[in-house]
């Protein structure tokens, strides 16, 4: 009586702990706990080691192949010592042809009434240890598998101390039927986690690193996708740096939520990424995004806003698809929705886009959001729009907890905010000329470039500087009759750009033949941080960087690496 009212204690209580929890180790231990010291004084659950990796659920049931078992959870009373051979988090490797080896490819239970010598002899090399001894003489032991659909995840260890009645078949019996629910509701655990890591790593994946310093522009955002399955939906937004130290801002929402829409999101995003890169103005990356779109094998509909701002000339310019207007606060508080054209959302196959320009004081900043942020079964956009307004005229510390407290509210949607602090660059930190196409020029030239830097302290690069921009102005010089453009700018890297109205872009890398215009490239590419082409709407501009010099004298070491005639 006393050995069936133990067993149904415990069926009882592991019944009732199976399955509230999708924690696969948490998971583990409350089946052993659950079995101690009520039903045994020892008990311990073991996985196959595809099983804790969160990899293929399928396993080899030949008897001749080796497995590996991890000890993910173990129970045990105090008194029976020899603690460190019975804790979990042990690994242990069964090579084929073993008893245990055959009991996991075999899926079928097993009952040892008493432990005696003639067992602890077959004890495998892993278990044949002094605790494993010591524990295992005289007890009643049984290995219970936990299968699903004959696939193996582990088994269950019970163990009884020699002074208390042994186990017996019915003990076997029910065992057997609480591992099947105990095995299911591991393999939940297990699939729960599998898909908790996959989600993470697509989260991570389609959710964009935006750069930690931009020149010009402080950004701060939030996402809050509304999908709690696979925490990811259709929002994104980026900030991408572009050449002369503009910055692309792009926010969108794609239609529909969850993993669908996360997947298109991470197509649009990546076009929208390699569009910016050949700089092309927002009306036309649309335009291009666009068709992108319409050339999938999938419809995709969503709606995308996208600006480049200059914080040179603090202007911004801005293009629509069919996305919310953004927000625009002065910097004395003052806040308005920019009237920005609004056309057809990405995927329809809209014609054209248009654009809206404006100049942007320095220290003002700019929201862009999507509906979700905004639109609430209370109220509608325009009142949502409203609200945020109120919010973003309401003092703030900073950025971050202006953005906090616009998620602050019940979302029915994925919501999304980009903010950007727009500072602009100091106009004393920047030169603009324009010379006339004639080789004396760029002697005029190099020396405002040296008497520039010398003003700023930057004397250690001015020979390096003057070498580039002189030969770039001596290119552009040989393939224009119009004024060509040179302008410098001292941010925590110094820029330096020559405009001319030539569409051909120097090549990368330096042919077989000696045409100076080839060799001028190839001193920018060996002697620039990073450089670069560009187009502009009358021509191209061509331009490099170089950090700032911490110590030593970049002049000299060119002087020495190019000859005194070359520098």
């Amino acid at each position: 009586m006393e050995g069936e009212t133990a067993r149904l204690a415990f069926l009882q209580r592991a019944i009732s702990d199976i399955g509230t929890t999708l924690n696969l180790s948490h998971a583990a231990r409350l089946l052993a706990a659950s079995a101690v010291p009520g039903f045994a004084d020892f008990a311990s659950v073991h996985l196959h080691d595809h099983v804790t990796a969160s990899e293929d659920d399928s396993t080899s049931r030949n008897p001749h192949a080796s497995s590996v078992m991890h000890r993910v959870a173990a129970v045990h009373l105090d008194d029976l010592g020899h603690r460190e051979g019975l804790q979990a988090g042990q690994t242990f490797v069964y090579p084929s042809g073993t008893a245990m080896a055959r009991f996991l490819a075999l899926i079928e239970p097993v009952l040892i009434p008493r432990a005696d010598q003639d067992i602890l002899r077959k004890l495998p090399a892993e278990l044949d240890s002094p605790s494993a001894r010591s524990v295992l003489t005289g007890s009643s032991v049984m290995l219970v598998p936990l299968t699903v659909r004959a696939s193996v995840l582990g088994f269950l260890v019970f163990g009884r101390k020699p002074e208390r009645p042994p186990f017996v078949p019915a003990d076997l019996a029910a065992c057997r039927e609480m591992a099947e629910r105990a095995a299911l509701s591991l393999h939940n655990a297990r699939l729960y986690r599998r898909q908790a890591s996959t989600s993470a790593v697509l989260r991570r994946s389609l959710q964009p690193v935006l750069p930690s310093h931009l020149q010009g522009a402080e950004i701060a955002y939030r996402y809050h996708p509304y999908s709690r399955a696979t925490q990811v939906g259709g929002d994104w937004l980026d900030a991408i740096p572009l050449p002369g130290h503009r910055v692309g801002l792009v926010i969108g929402d794609v239609a529909g939520h969850g993993l669908h829409a996360a997947v298109a999101m991470g197509q649009l995003r990546t076009a929208v990424r390699t569009l910016a890169i050949l700089d092309l103005p927002p009306d036309q990356l649309l335009l291009r995004l666009d068709q992108f779109a319409q050339g999938l094998d999938h419809t995709i509909l969503a709606t995308c806003l996208y600006g480049i701002y200059d914080p040179l000339v603090r202007r911004a310019t801005f293009a629509s698809a069919g996305h919310l207007p953004p927000i625009l606060v002065s910097p004395g508080g003052e806040d308005a929705l920019l009237e920005v054209p609004v056309s057809a959302p990405i995927g329809v196959g809209s014609a054209a886009f248009d654009t809206l320009e404006l100049s942007i004081d320095s220290g003002s900043l700019l929201v862009m959001c999507t509906d979700g942020l905004v639109e609430s079964r209370e109220q509608d956009i325009e009142e949502g729009l409203i609200a945020v307004r109120r919010s973003l005229t309401t003092p703030h510390r900073s950025l971050e907890e202006a953005c906090d407290a616009l998620l602050r509210r019940q979302h029915h949607d994925d919501a999304t905010v980009l903010m950007a602090r727009l500072h602009g660059i100091p106009h004393d930190r920047s030169a603009t000329w324009h010379f006339p196409p004639q080789p004396e020029q760029v002697r005029i030239a190099r020396r405002l470039v040296r008497d520039t830097l010398t003003a700023w302290g930057l004397r250690d690069i001015c020979d390096t500087t003057q070498l580039l921009a002189g030969e770039l102005l001596t290119d552009a010089a040989r393939h224009t009759s119009n004024p060509i453009g040179l302008r410098l700018v001292h941010t925590d890297t110094l820029l330096c750009e020559v405009t001319d109205d030539r569409q051909v872009a120097p090549p990368l890398l330096q042919p077989a033949g000696t045409d100076t215009s080839e060799q001028g490239v190839t001193l920018i590419h060996k002697l620039a941080t990073r450089w670069g082409c560009t187009s502009t709407p009358a021509g191209k501009t061509v331009w490099f960087e170089h950090r700032l010099p911490t110590h030593g004298a970049p002049g000299n070491a060119l002087r020495s690496q190019l000859g005194p005639n070359r520098a």
